[in-house]
């Protein structure tokens, strides 16, 4: 079995990332400190490194050194945000590194894997693998059709996106077909964000689904609320894109 080492920060999108990858390689987590990296590079025996990218990392650099200089026949993986990705686009020239960017499915990461490790064969795929790669649903639910809209013109080129103007039709839509995740708007009228959630979360089909709560009250004591009643995440209007697909890669647990 091939060897996978993972390094970044020790946070959900790590773990994530190494609890599917175990399905098929061996693979070992590490800091992105520079003696952990040297340490568990001699201990583990790696074929392939992937290296997480965080925009408050600051040891990066000597990582990659490292491995070009003392590792040049690792292939290393970069994962980050596209501008992440691009400051170290020196290193890409050299057919040791490559990267992927973020968002990206559990799908695109696993080929990526197997080409770097040489091991891709893309008439080997079966139907499990097409069902890893497939597009996650969400549901969003809100009281403004003009957030709805702006909500699926920003997601659904990645995922299938259906609305819901209260509570009562984000349950009922739901129950039809379950989503993966639900957005849900924290003031509406009747069924409020709360009462919506409490719905969901008595519901033997639904309880699972993770919900992100959607405010526009930004006050300590109205967020301090939201948080209590333990939400895979909470946005703040107006919500910016790239903040909205890292919230909802966390709750799924996407990389």
């Amino acid at each position: 079995m091939k060897k996978i080492l993972l390094i970044g920060e020790l946070d959900q999108v790590l773990g994530s990332l190494n609890h599917h990858l175990a399905s098929k390689f061996q693979t070992q987590m590490c800091t992105a400190n520079l003696d952990m990296v040297k340490a568990m590079s001699k201990i583990f025996k790696a074929d392939l490194t992937v290296l997480c990218l965080n925009e408050n990392g600051d040891s990066y650099e000597q990582v990659l050194e490292l491995f070009q200089d003392k590792y040049s026949q690792m292939p290393v993986l970069l994962i980050g945000k596209e501008k992440e990705c691009r400051s170290y686009g020196r290193y890409y020239e050299q057919k040791q590194f490559d990267y992927l960017t973020r968002p990206l499915t559990l799908g695109m990461m696993l080929r990526k894997c197997e080409e770097m490790l040489k091991i891709y064969e893309p008439e080997a795929e079966n139907a499990q693998e097409d069902a890893v790669v497939e597009r996650k649903s969400i549901l969003a639910v809100d009281d403004s059709g003009i957030l709805l809209r702006n909500i699926k013109t920003m997601l659904e080129k990645e995922y299938d996106v259906s609305v819901a103007n209260s509570g009562m039709t984000a349950i009922k839509q739901a129950k039809k077909r379950t989503p993966d995740l639900i957005l849900l708007d924290y003031e509406m009228p009747e069924w409020d964000g709360k009462r919506t959630l409490e719905e969901i979360r008595n519901d033997e089909e639904l309880k699972d689904i993770p919900v992100v709560f959607v405010t526009a009250v930004a006050d300590k004591a109205h967020i301090a609320a939201v948080l209590e009643l333990r939400p895979s995440g909470y946005l703040l209007k107006p919500i910016e894109q790239q903040k909205l697909y890292d919230t909802i890669e966390k709750a799924l647990i996407r990389i």
